[in-house]
């Protein structure tokens, strides 16, 4: 299921709740810091000196992340708590502006704390007062709105199939089922009004990579299985016409429902968007693109920037990267570099040793890990695996790379995929090792097979060294 995507209102209230707790926590301190004097367990007042220089410190630390552009601890902080409830996608720069005033009240706080170890009591009730008066209020809950709230997409779809109560029970069911899936990608909980052209677009695009649910094994997964599905085999995805179905439903939906019957919309985001059929295979971007995108994965936030360029660097699917944990950054004694094991698989081909690209490793990449390593998981921000396939496409979107290439081919996000294998077979590699690389069982070796052993991580060095975004 989507989750619901972080609004301004839901942004404000969180902060109101980290600012409150700040507050309180600093106007507690006299009457904590008496109680432990009474049990015996206050510890001895700091230096002043001691305090100062760790004030300084954090503060340098604040302006130093501020001015080279990098992702605090506390922007880091609210991402990992929003995402954890919310879809942040749209709302990064919003995060990082809210979380730049926090760290200003960050820095408040430790002076009031200070002020208080000094028995300094005046310059700590100033500095608590100064803090309660940055502090955002809370937001009015006996203030009504001049507009009602925002239809969700839930409210609209239920309303719309009452409106279309000529359907038979066949098509309602059908439709019932398009509407799990756009469900899933556009969110229930997500406002009508919020849903956009692109959004429609890209709803599209991952539609037609499904496979058909109505043969085996495809059958008995749920959507969410169907959508985390990858290397699906051409003859099991779903037809145009099939797509052309979901159009259809969205613009009935949209344009002649909420639009021109409801008016609850202007303009459809369904406007303008036509289905144009496409081969059903995946195609491959070339090294100007690939170069265009890598260079944009640099400058996005921490997790984002080394998810898609592990992507790009390895040729791994989506969800064997977005399920690594840190501890499955291993270094090889006889090659001395460092790879990746991947051991989430569903197959013994899938299950292998990935060399990291010293372009990967150069970019700052273990340092990255090491900062993890208490998380576990590399990119905890990821686990719906659809956020990673919108983000990518918004990403190629906005860089002007097409959907599709010269020949109607698709290139959605497992097209990193397919790049990366055909440029490292266009590099002179064995075709063995790359199909090792990029999980895939070897072919062409017959009854070789069974005396054939995986390569370790010297033999796939070639591979993986020889591809330059």
């Amino acid at each position: 299921m989507a989750m619901k995507k972080l609004t301004q209102q839901d942004l404000d209230s969180f902060i109101i709740e980290q600012a409150a707790d700040i507050c309180a926590y600093v106007e507690n301190l006299p009457a904590a810091r008496t109680k432990s004097i009474r049990n015996g367990t206050a510890l001895p007042l700091p230096d002043p000196e001691v305090m100062q220089l760790l004030i300084n410190q954090f503060l340098n630390h604040y302006e130093e992340h501020m001015l080279n552009g990098e992702t605090s601890a506390t922007e880091a902080y609210f991402i990992e708590n929003l995402s954890q409830k919310y879809d942040i996608r749209g709302m990064e720069d919003a995060i990082m502006s809210a979380a730049q005033k926090h760290n200003v009240l960050l820095h408040q706080s430790q002076t009031a704390h200070k002020a208080l170890m000094q028995r300094d009591i005046p310059s700590y009730q100033s500095a608590l007062q100064s803090m309660k008066l940055q502090a955002p209020a809370p937001l009015s809950v006996s203030r009504v709105s001049d507009e009602p709230p925002a239809m969700t997409l839930d409210e609209a779809w239920q309303g719309f199939v009452a409106f279309k109560s000529s359907w038979s029970r066949t098509i309602r069911v059908g439709n019932n089922k398009y509407f799990e899936v756009i469900r899933a990608l556009l969110g229930g909980y997500t406002p009508v009004d919020k849903i956009t052209h692109r959004d429609i677009k890209q709803l599209l695009e991952v539609v037609e990579g499904l496979p058909k649910q109505n043969k085996k094994p495809y059958k008995s997964m749920s959507v969410v299985e169907c959508l985390d599905l990858e290397d699906i085999p051409d003859e099991d995805r779903i037809s145009e016409k099939t797509v052309r179905d979901y159009l259809k439903l969205c613009q009935g939906l949209f344009s002649t429902y909420l639009t021109r019957e409801l008016g609850v919309l202007n303009t459809s985001p369904t406007l303008n968007v036509t289905y144009e059929a496409k081969s059903k295979s995946y195609g491959s971007f070339n090294k100007t693109e690939m170069s265009k995108m890598v260079s944009h994965f640099s400058t996005l936030e921490n997790e984002g920037k080394w998810l898609f360029t592990l992507l790009a660097y390895t040729g791994a699917r989506r969800a064997e990267i977005t399920k690594l944990k840190a501890s499955a950054v291993k270094l090889d004694e006889d090659t001395q570099r460092h790879y990746i094991m991947i051991e989430d698989s569903k197959t013994d081909a899938g299950t292998r040793q990935v060399p990291l690209s010293i372009h990967v490793v150069k970019a700052g990449f273990l340092e990255y890990v090491e900062a993890k390593m208490k998380e576990e998981q590399l990119f905890p921000s990821f686990t719906n695996l659809n956020k990673v396939t919108h983000q990518f496409q918004a990403v190629r979107d906005a860089l002007e790379i097409r959907s599709i290439d010269d020949y109607g081919c698709r290139r959605p996000l497992h097209s990193l995929r397919h790049t990366f294998a055909t440029e490292a077979q266009r590099q002179g590699n064995s075709l063995q090792l790359v199909q090792q690389t990029i999980g895939h069982e070897h072919s062409g070796i017959g009854q070789t097979q069974r005396y054939t052993h995986k390569f370790g991580v010297e033999a796939l060095l070639p591979v993986i060294d020889s591809i330059h975004w």
